[in-house]
């Protein structure tokens, strides 16, 4: 979200990916210590490059400068940037030398004045990043307020100590959705009941996920989600769950981001969308797809009740009323509620919003009788009964 602001003449070609870990430790000292670690490692690390790199830039190889720099000490490094480059280390930029340090400092701030037009000011907490010396005592005893001794509930991190395998031949499926996706999708102005430019987008990022990772057999979506499925003998991260569940994630919305601007072109990404997962596990196909009916049936629920809905309010009813209206009511209600009133034969209404998504692999096509070797990921808007099962058998094909 911030890259336009750093690089504005630069275009963000693909996104990002960072991985993460928890680890607990048991008392402030060794929290100084951690943090001490990783501020050496920083010396440690820009202290080569910045040799490596001088290296390079002056007319060796990268092998040669490897070679040169190989078992060399800091006073060493030291000494050749200063005799080959005239470069004194300690001039360098302390970011590149010291890292970033981001904490909530005590800052005195103006906050009104009196009646005498006096300025009144108070302590407030304001978030500050600096370059500064964290191994020795000097910054800890002027912060000694940022890691206070407290009661800390260890329960909130303790899930991420243990590593959950899903059990092996097992069909895996993660279901993605947005969260607080009614305040998302108000900000940037979807349509409403359906915004068929922002389900084409979740569309195309289920479309990547299954370039991503090969072992998706199967997507279907609607609204704010998309459930994918896996074969059933896939060793993604050797089926650890919550690695399974934080990439699928993490990705999704790293493609959603990257076509936004594809699919949106005049219009602001304000917020990055926030996708949570859940992980499902079944012994065997007819189950999955009985899992896949159950999201069809509930993708035409929710848009029968939301096209109604929207219907009465465009209409001039007030939201509770409209809620009102269709409380209680069974799906022939609302197909007459919106004949009678709107003149809509709901079946008429785009398939996409009506059956959701379904995103698979496909024999490439030539044309209509000619097949090429190879597989085009496809997207259609179909019922996933038995008939569309028996046409595509080969999706849960060992």
């Amino acid at each position: 979200m911030k890259w336009k602001d750093f690089f504005p003449n630069k275009d963000l070609r693909e996104p990002p990916y960072f991985d993460g870990r928890v680890v607990c430790y048991p008392n402030m000292k060794t929290i100084h210590d951690y943090l001490a670690w990783r501020q050496v490692d920083c010396h440690i690390n820009n202290h080569y490059n910045t040799c490596f790199w001088m290296l390079v830039k002056s007319g060796k190889t990268e092998k040669e400068a490897q070679q040169t720099l190989k078992g060399t000490f800091s006073e060493d490094k030291n000494e050749l940037l200063s005799q080959q480059f005239q470069v004194n280390y300690e001039d360098e930029p302390a970011m590149f030398r010291k890292g970033s340090s981001v904490y909530r400092d005590k800052v005195e701030t103006k906050v009104k004045t009196d009646d005498y037009g006096n300025p009144i000011k108070r302590i407030r907490l304001a978030i500050t990043v600096s370059n500064l010396d964290i191994i020795g005592p000097e910054f800890w005893g002027k912060h000694q307020y940022i890691l206070q001794e407290g009661k800390y509930r260890y329960e909130y991190v303790k899930k991420f100590d243990d590593i959950r395998r899903l059990p092996c031949c097992n069909w895996i499926v993660v279901r993605i959705s947005a969260c607080q996706f009614d305040k998302f999708s108000l900000i940037h102005s979807f349509d409403k009941p359906n915004d068929e430019t922002a389900l084409s987008l979740m569309n195309a990022s289920a479309s990547l996920m299954m370039e991503q990772f090969p072992d998706i057999i199967f997507g279907y979506g609607f609204s704010n989600e998309y459930s994918f499925v896996f074969q059933e003998n896939t060793e993604l991260y050797q089926r650890n769950e919550r690695l399974i569940l934080s990439s699928c994630s993490s990705w999704f919305t790293s493609f959603y981001m990257m076509k936004w601007k594809e699919y949106f072109p005049s219009k602001e990404l304000v917020q990055p969308p926030k996708f949570e997962a859940e992980v499902l596990c079944y012994p065997k196909p007819k189950i999955v797809c009985d899992y896949l009916s159950w999201r069809q049936a509930e993708c035409h629920n929710r848009n029968q009740y939301n096209t109604c809905f929207w219907m009465l309010v465009k209409s001039g009813e007030d939201e509770n009323k409209a809620n009102e209206i269709l409380k209680g009511t069974l799906s022939k209600d609302k197909n007459e509620l919106l004949f009678q009133r709107f003149q809509m034969n709901y079946n008429n209404e785009p398939a996409m919003f009506r059956k959701g998504s379904c995103t698979y692999r496909q024999k490439v096509k030539v044309s209509e009788d000619v097949v090429r070797d190879g597989w085009d990921v496809a997207v259609t808007h179909v019922d996933m009964g038995p008939d569309f099962w028996r046409k595509h058998i080969y999706i849960f094909d060992k």
